[in-house]
């Protein structure tokens, strides 16, 4: 008989729970001899008041504040999964006592049933999981589901036949990995390529690890799994009833595996979340963190108490901020980290039931649910703000960093030029002599194209000849400008090419400091989509230089103001208009591999799995 993920996780940790143990905060473990790796330090942000000041002194009158706010159900239910694909868009899973699926489109304020009845005797769903706002899974009555427009669901039949589900995910809308297998014996990884109708098993986890000098071969128990990209993915568990911990890791997007790490040192891992390819986290079930910046080869603790129980979870928004919660029964104690997982901070939230799970797809955004229809949600409101039920919650950092930075300058920039341009069309505009004649772009060079194809090692090499000012015709910008701007306002262009050229450079830095975990889909796109946004500002830039008047000038003005409004807009919102459906231009589309692809023309006549009509 299969169960869902959500009550195996709650089995095989009960069976583990007297055999955890605390691992110290200086612990080091390295599966192999390695030279120590060190994480590059996190990129530069806006000022902002510190999530947890060292000292009172240093503190200073926020201007923000973090806070959770009640946006309860109006229902007695049982919330059993959440899922946020950005601070609007985002799904509620669970059972009272039918199972039902809600959605919401407006950050929780309002709440549509999409799925089922709460007041029948339909099975409960569980274990929700999205590939981006339109693509998703769950779990009802041992039967995986999926929506492919966000909105209808079918019944796509069962994983494996007498496998026990640990858990699953996908990372396109046809290739999803699932873990699965009885807790006396060695987890099984099996694969699927037609969106979930059809399972293969690809790998049987075993490892060798030393017991008492002795070399000893053992089939490891898998419970959590993680991917970080299209083909980066990692498992971690260890023994079901020993005392000991696995990682195994995939580079071919689940085809293969191998054991990476094993150890006898720490007690099985609990959850595993990698912000990027290197870097990541594990949790055992004592609630230690272990990190590690070489890909799971070597391992050391975190600093801080890590909060844990047996409904416990470990969540990214970005590869900075992250949460682990002890939600289960009456507690309401959560740990957070602003720094990737090295340092932990514990606070008390006196929630008025029992949480179960939290979504977090920003990191001023957080949803908690649980019981009796609870939903709390997590946002920064000025600092005077007062509200029925609300309780005081750490401000988070602020997400952006120097991109968005030069995005703010950009548009200060813009609103000064086109305040002197619309002065100047009821006065002469006098003629600004330049010191020397100018040079071609007006400003440094740059190549959006060797940005993004170096995106992997950061920025490109600086121009090895600046004297002699090589053309790069990839950027668009690089054009001379007219004699009316040399005229006009050669200082303010000035200005901005500067400001856009920084922006420029922040893209792959961006990319890696601040990429959207929550999504596979848009993490995957955010780079093309910045060095596409990029390029436009830069078209929109080069017709702004080469304008032959003052009308010409303003009109260009106009379009560079909206591509860099666009793209601020694009940072605030950790691009939530990327996904699959989105990107293809075809709702219903997907991803084989890393390729966008449309869906398949619908069947008429074919009525949704829930029987009843779509929500319109």
């Amino acid at each position: 008989m299969q169960i869902s993920q959500f009550h195996a996780r709650r089995l095989s940790i009960l069976g583990l729970a007297a055999f955890l143990t605390v691992a110290a905060p200086g612990i080091s473990l390295r599966a192999q001899q390695a030279a120590p790796q060190h994480r590059p330090p996190a990129a530069a942000r806006p000022a902002r008041p510190a999530a947890h000041p060292a000292t009172p002194a240093a503190q200073q009158t926020p201007k923000l504040k973090g806070i959770w706010e009640p946006i309860n159900y109006p229902d007695d239910l049982s919330f059993e999964d959440v899922f946020f694909a950005n601070d609007q868009v985002g799904w509620i899973a669970g059972k009272g006592p039918g199972g039902f699926i809600l959605h919401t489109a407006d950050g929780g304020a309002h709440w549509d049933l999409q799925l089922g009845d709460p007041h029948s005797d339909t099975p409960e769903v569980t274990n929700l999981y999205f590939l981006d706002a339109t693509h998703g899974w769950a779990i009802q009555d041992d039967n995986l589901i999926r929506t492919t427009d966000g909105m209808t669901w079918e019944t796509i039949g069962p994983f494996v036949a007498h496998v026990p589900l640990h858990k699953f995910q996908f990372t396109s809308a046809q290739d999803g990995i699932m873990l699965g297998g009885y807790a006396t014996e060695a987890t099984s990884i099996y694969a699927t390529h037609d969106g979930g109708r059809s399972w293969k098993p690809v790998y049987q986890c075993a490892a060798t690890i030393q017991v008492n000098g002795l070399t000893e071969n053992k089939g490891c128990y898998l419970s959590d799994l993680y991917f970080v990209s299209s083909r980066v993915g990692y498992a971690t568990g260890g023994g079901y009833n020993d005392h000991w911990a696995a990682i195994a890791k995939t580079t071919d997007g689940g085809e293969s595996w191998k054991v990476i790490f094993a150890s006898n040192d720490v007690d099985r891992i609990g959850n595993v979340f990698f912000t990027d390819e290197n870097n990541g986290v594990v949790r055992l079930g004592s609630g230690q963190v272990l990190i590690t910046a070489d890909g799971g080869q070597n391992w050391r603790g975190a600093t801080g108490a890590v909060q844990s129980n047996l409904w416990s979870e470990l969540r990214f928004a970005d590869p900075e901020v992250g949460w682990s919660c002890e939600l289960g029964g009456n507690a309401g104690r959560c740990s957070y980290t602003v720094d990737g997982g090295k340092d932990w901070i514990s606070r008390d939230f006196a929630f008025p039931a029992s949480g179960q799970v939290f979504s977090i797809p920003r990191p001023d955004c957080i949803c908690v649910v649980g019981i009796h229809g609870m939903i709390y949600r997590y946002r920064e409101v000025p600092a005077d703000y007062t509200a029925k039920g609300i309780l005081d919650a750490p401000l988070m950092p602020a997400y952006g960093g120097v991109l968005r930075q030069n995005m703010d300058e950009m548009k200060g920039q813009i609103a000064a030029l086109q305040a002197k341009l619309g002065a100047a069309g009821s006065a002469a505009v006098q003629p600004v002599v330049p010191d020397a004649a100018p040079t071609r772009g007006g400003g440094p060079s740059f190549s959006l194209a060797s940005y993004n194809q170096n995106a992997a090692t950061g920025p490109a090499d600086p121009d090895p000849n600046p004297q002699g000012f090589v053309q790069d015709v990839s950027d668009a910008s690089d054009v001379a400008p007219s004699s009316f701007v040399q005229n006009c306002c050669a200082t303010q262009v000035q200005s901005m090419q500067t400001s856009f050229t920084s922006a420029v450079q922040q893209v792959p830095t961006f990319n890696s400091q601040f990429r959207v975990l929550n999504l596979l889909s848009v993490a995957i796109n955010m780079l093309s989509d910045l060095t596409n946004r990029a390029k436009q500002i830069s078209t929109a830039f080069a017709a702004l230089k080469q304008a032959p008047n003052l009308q010409a000038a303003l009109a260009a003005l106009g379009n560079l103001s909206t591509q860099v409004d666009g793209t601020a807009q694009a940072i605030d919102s950790q691009f939530q208009s990327l996904g699959a459906g989105q990107a293809s231009g075809t709702p219903g589309g997907g991803f084989i591999g890393n390729q966008v692809v449309p869906a398949a023309p619908s069947t008429p006549g074919t009525a949704p799995a829930n029987g009843r009509p779509p929500q319109p």
